[in-house]
């Protein structure tokens, strides 16, 4: 079984144009707050959109895959072996894209998002919109990005679903707030969501986990970290044709084998498997649940069937 990931989301503050070797300090701090939390167990760091650049006198200045900024960040990642994602303007085969790149424990390149919707002043500026989603499985579980202007586009969270992500990392320039719970309601994964004022933890079920706010952590002189860890082996259930199926469940392992919480003003039932050596998936299998998404794409399936009057009934 998996363990819980601990993820800092840094809340780095976009440093002015008139900073001598800019983008040095830049890349300075970058390295200090991944060494701050890497020493409070995060395992993921997240910075926040086009993080090396944003405030600069120019700040569409694209990086290859092996400039300045992922260099020193995959260094920072293997002395620290955390996963590292880095927000910034990559520059791929002659083209600029606004990209979230994950880098892995051991300072190499995971693989990278490109935001899917750019907006009109990043089209102006030569940015290249992004066409997929993928989702990168890690030590700790499965990890897609969104980009800012994402959060608008149901296209974006219904492909990350589709890709059974568990954790969603959303760099942007601004809140999302309530938009972040749409998304984690209707797709099922957790959400961190990082910006340079502020960063927010929402579950699986859309619920606000914490929060946090730079201008609260600078008068403390704190680390502008926000960090927390996630089990992201939780699962999202339909209360129909799951509640009458757990009791086998409990009568086989026990009455602990199983995190189980009802909500049902939203027939929802978060599961988590409590058996050591047993995930929430091979339970699901076992017993015969079938998992939120699951049973949307089944229900979007019959529906069509029906229409098309191909629908053989259960």
């Amino acid at each position: 079984m998996r363990q819980p990931i601990t993820v800092s989301l840094v809340m780095l503050p976009y440093l002015p144009a008139e900073i001598p070797d800019r983008l040095d300090s830049v890349l300075s701090k970058m390295s200090v707050l991944v060494d701050q939390a890497a020493a409070i167990g995060a395992d993921l760091v997240a910075f926040p959109e086009m993080c090396n650049t944003w405030g600069a006198a120019d700040p569409w200045q694209s990086e290859s895959l092996d400039g300045r900024t992922l260099s020193a960040m995959a260094k920072k990642a293997r002395q620290r072996s955390v996963y590292i994602l880095c927000p910034m303007l990559t520059l791929i085969d002659g083209v600029c894209h606004n990209s979230a790149v994950l880098i892995d424990r051991s300072g190499a390149l995971l693989g990278y998002y490109h935001k899917n919707f750019p907006t009109h002043m990043e089209l102006d500026h030569g940015v290249l919109p992004g066409t997929q989603t993928p989702v990168f499985e890690t030590d700790r579980g499965r990890i897609g990005m969104a980009i800012c202007f994402d959060l608008n586009y149901w296209e974006v969270g219904s492909s990350l679903c589709a890709g059974k992500a568990e954790l969603v990392i959303w760099p942007s320039m601004w809140k999302g707030a309530r938009m972040l719970t749409r998304w984690a309601v209707e797709f099922n994964f957790a959400m961190g969501a990082v910006s340079a004022d502020e960063a927010m933890f929402v579950d699986l079920a859309g619920r606000e986990i914490n929060s946090a706010a730079r201008a609260a952590l600078e008068p403390l002189q704190a680390a502008p970290l926000h960090t927390t860890t996630i089990d992201l082996d939780k699962r999202v259930i339909h209360h129909d044709y799951n509640l009458e199926r757990l009791p086998a469940l409990f009568q086989k392992y026990g009455p602990l084998a199983a995190f189980v919480e009802h909500i049902p003003q939203e027939c929802l039932v978060i599961f988590n498997s409590l058996i050591a050596g047993k995930s929430s998936d091979e339970l699901i299998v076992e017993f015969g649940l079938e998992p939120m998404r699951d049973y949307l794409a089944r229900a979007r399936r019959d529906r069509r069937l029906v229409l098309e009057g191909k629908y053989v009934s259960n």
